[in-house]
């Protein structure tokens, strides 16, 4: 059911008759100290202490599989979220194939640990990115590296057993513990496709299935096509190394795209067009936290791309002197959805293609003389039944700030 990526997984990078494999130590952690007034992430080891917990690892999976003292073994002393390692073409696990290789150590039987100095990762690849919000399931990456033969017998042992008996040793778990200045319930070997069927199942258990169809075509690095269609929100398609989506503005979406035969009275368009964007956003906040490509296409003509962290759309309502120069369209838990903005005779819509676009539009307002103009916040999609369109709120001489 879960391909593994041929060059990830199946004995991979070889040189001469060397292979590697990468695998993982899978840590069950508590993860409410890394939130709340007083956060407190993993810390990263010095060389010194990225030795120990190497040799504690090694020496745990030499006791599960004999033959991989054989073998050499990288890893950092770090640990990070399985968004950090489930990424195209795997970089943290490359990162670590070659440096095991630059060392001269990649024969033979040798541990070669990367420890951080102040508090840095000596390789960018490898130092934990601070903005992931970080879960209960914090992941110690490993690549193992040996003679051809043994590394492809040792990886479908792996595969077949790490889940039933690939279980941390208590000593292992307790150094682990005070080395990271975590709280441990549950440590594991874990392999890279048994990480990848837990995440798979993660996003199912969640009815987010089809965003796995994407990441995995990503991981694979695929160079066919597929379609995805969620519940409410896009189509997405994967193409060119990358996810192309068909923007729906909500003046699109109202008239021309699924929103059309819904009834526009009592505010359903705004409520409908929330949850095409809802979805859209959570599909593109897990898509762009594991670094897969996303390109926008313009609904009305999807030859054109949009480039950049927001869209401007022209509307064909045109704005009356009692209407205010800003619109803030927002609704509940989504923020703001749209901003509309009248000036010269006309009305345009700014809609945020990703969570930093909200200031450059409002940096791109102010140069058309916003401190001149009246602000309105509506607390919803503000739109008109009749022409199904995003208009300006009427503020009838009262000012909004």
């Amino acid at each position: 059911m879960f391909k593994t990526s041929k060059q990830a997984l199946s004995g991979t990078l070889k040189m001469q008759d060397f292979s590697s494999y990468p695998l993982l130590v899978a840590i069950e952690t508590d993860a409410t100290r890394y939130h709340g007034v007083s956060p407190s992430r993993p810390r990263l080891l010095a060389k010194t202490d990225a030795d120990q917990l190497l040799a504690h690892v090694s020496a745990d999976l030499a006791t599960l599989f004999p033959g991989s003292d054989r073998c050499s073994l990288v890893g950092p002393g770090a640990l990070f979220d399985q968004t950090q390692l489930l990424r195209p073409a795997y970089p943290i696990f490359k990162c670590l194939e070659s440096s095991l290789q630059q060392s001269g150590k990649g024969y033979g039987s040798r541990l070669l640990s990367i420890g951080a100095r102040e508090n840095v990762m000596p390789r960018v690849e490898l130092q934990p990115e601070a903005d992931i919000p970080l879960g209960i399931l914090q992941v110690l990456p490993l690549v193992l590296r040996g003679p051809a033969a043994d590394v492809a017998e040792l990886g479908q042992e792996m595969e077949r057993c790490f889940l039933e008996r690939g279980q941390l040793s208590p000593q292992s778990a307790q150094w682990l513990e005070a080395a990271f200045g975590i709280r441990i319930n549950h440590a594991r070997f874990m392999t890279l496709t048994d990480l990848r069927a837990m995440f798979n199942l993660q996003l199912e258990h969640f009815g987010f299935l089809p965003l796995w169809q994407l990441i995995d075509a990503a991981l694979e690095q695929s160079t066919g096509e597929l379609e995805v269609q969620s519940d409410t929100g896009p189509l997405f398609r994967w193409r060119n190394g990358a996810v192309h989506i068909e923007y729906q503005t909500f003046d699109y979406w109202a008239q021309q795209g699924p929103g059309k035969t819904t009834d526009p009275s009592r505010g359903k368009l705004a409520g409908g067009y929330a949850d095409w964007t809802r979805q859209l956003r959570q599909y593109l906040a897990t898509l762009r936290a594991h670094a897969v490509e996303v390109v926008f296409h313009q609904s009305d003509q999807p030859e054109l791309t949009m480039p950049g962290q927001y869209f401007v759309e022209q509307s064909s309502y045109s704005p009356q002197d009692s209407d205010a120069s800003v619109t803030e369209h927002s609704f509940a838990e989504l923020g703001t959805v749209c901003i509309s903005h009248a000036h010269a005779g006309k009305l345009e819509h700014y809609y945020p293609l990703a969570p930093q676009g909200i200031n450059e539009i409002h940096t791109a307002i102010r140069k058309n003389g916003l401190a001149e103009g009246t602000v309105a916040f509506p607390g919803s999609i503000l739109y008109d039944e009749r022409s199904r369109g995003l208009m300006a709120e009427s503020v009838r001489g009262q000012i909004w700030h």
